[in-house]
């Protein structure tokens, strides 16, 4: 008898997982346009922690292009390129150096511009 409630619990168990598995879906990462600019204005006034920044950086955007293109630019900063160094480490809180934030904050104004031209849609 035991083994029969053992047996039925474990199968009730295992049921749940694979409905579970079925029915949900993969996690997904895809911020929106104003998620980043309010990241991106973390990162400058030292509230973004390293570990939403390393997400951002290790994460493509492969729903938004031009928002691809912003996180790829954020990528060379950090990492640098055959063109530009990489950014310094900042102190305090801050992720970056002064000039590695100013070249942040250039960035920071093109996604302003990004956003202050995309359409504005409305549901009725």
């Amino acid at each position: 008898m035991a083994f029969l409630a053992a047996f039925a619990v474990t199968l009730v168990i295992l049921c749940l997982m694979a409905a579970a598995l079925h029915f949900g879906r993969a996690p997904t990462y895809r911020p929106s346009r104003t998620e980043v600019l309010a990241l991106l204005q973390g990162v400058l006034d030292g509230t973004t922690t390293q570990q939403r920044w390393d997400l951002y950086i290790g994460m493509p955007l492969r729903h938004d292009p031009e928002l691809e293109a912003i996180r790829l630019r954020c990528l060379v900063l950090q990492e640098g390129d055959d063109k530009e160094p990489a950014a310094g480490e900042g102190i305090d809180e801050h992720l970056f150096d002064r000039a590695g934030r100013e070249r942040l904050r250039a960035i920071v104004d093109d996604l302003q511009r990004l956003i202050a031209k995309d359409p504005v849609y409305r549901e009725f």
